[in-house]
C-alpha cells in the first residue's frame, strides 16, 4: 500500500531570531525532503549545527564544506546548493522591496548569507537608492584567497548607470579574520573620496569572516 501523504512543507529561514531547536527541526525536514532515504537526518542536522552554527550558515556553506559533514557519497551537497540559491533569490527580492539594509543587523545577515563561506576572496558592491532599497548586488572582482582586484572608477561608473545614491562595499576573508588591512583601508577611503565628488555615498564597507564581520562605519573609519 502506497503512502500518498504530501510531505511537510519546508520554509526557508531568511532572517535572524531563530532558535537552535528551530534550526535543528528545519534541517531535519530539509534533509528528509531532499534525501528521503537518508538513515539519520536527526544526527546529520546536529552535525550541521555543530560545524556551521546555524541553519542559515549551513545553507550558505560552500559545497566542499558540506562534503566534510555529509561525506561524498550523498546527493545532499549539490541539492543544498540549489536550496541556498533559492533562498538568496528570495532574500534579494525582499531587500529590493524594503529598507532592511539600512540597519546593521540586516546588512550583516544578508552579506553572511551571500559570502560567509566562500573559499575565494570576492569583492561585492550593493548599490542602493536613497531609501536603502537594493538596486543591484554585483560581484566586482574575485581573486586568490587573499587578494581581490578592485577598480574604483568602474564601481562609480556602475553606480551612476544604476542611479544609486548609496553604496555598501563588501569583501570576504576566507581565513576567517575580518580585520582590515592597510590596503583595505586605503582602497575604501579612495572609493569614498571619489564618491563624494560624484555625490554617491559609501555607507559602509563590511568585511565578512567565517561567522564574524568588521564594519568600517562602526569602527569610525567611514563618517
Amino acid at each position: 500500500m502506497h503512502d500518498h501523504t504530501s510531505p511537510e512543507p519546508v520554509t526557508i529561514p531568511l532572517g535572524g531570531g531563530v532558535s537552535r531547536a528551530d534550526d535543528h527541526a528545519f534541517l531535519q525536514r530539509l534533509i528528509r525532503t531532499l534525501d528521503p532515504s537518508h538513515p539519520a537526518p536527526d544526527r546529520l542536522a546536529a552535525s550541521f549545527l555543530a560545524r556551521f552554527g546555524s541553519a542559515g550558515m549551513a545553507l550558505s556553506a560552500h559545497v566542499g564544506g558540506l562534503d566534510e559533514v555529509t561525506g561524498r557519497e550523498t546527493v545532499l551537497p549539490p541539492l543544498l546548493a540549489v536550496v541556498r540559491e533559492a533562498a538568496l533569490r528570495l532574500h534579494r527580492a525582499r531587500v529590493r522591496r524594503t529598507d532592511i539594509l539600512a540597519g546593521h543587523a540586516g546588512l550583516v545577515a544578508y552579506l553572511q548569507a551571500c559570502m560567509g563561506h566562500e573559499v575565494i576572496e570576492q569583492f561585492r558592491v550593493l548599490f542602493l537608492d536613497e531609501q536603502f532599497h537594493l538596486l543591484a548586488d554585483e560581484l566586482m572582482g574575485t581573486g586568490t584567497v587573499n587578494h581581490s582586484p578592485v577598480y574604483p572608477r568602474e564601481i562609480m561608473r556602475r553606480a551612476l548607470a544604476l542611479g544609486a545614491e548609496r553604496l555598501v562595499l563588501a569583501h570576504n576573508h576566507p581565513a576567517g579574520q575580518p580585520e582590515p588591512s592597510p590596503a583595505d583601508i586605503e582602497m575604501t577611503l579612495r572609493i569614498a573620496q571619489i564618491g563624494r565628488i560624484m555625490q554617491v555615498t559609501v555607507h559602509d564597507h563590511i568585511i565578512v569572516g567565517n561567522g564574524c564581520t568588521h564594519s568600517f562605519r562602526e569602527a569610525g573609519l567611514l563618517v
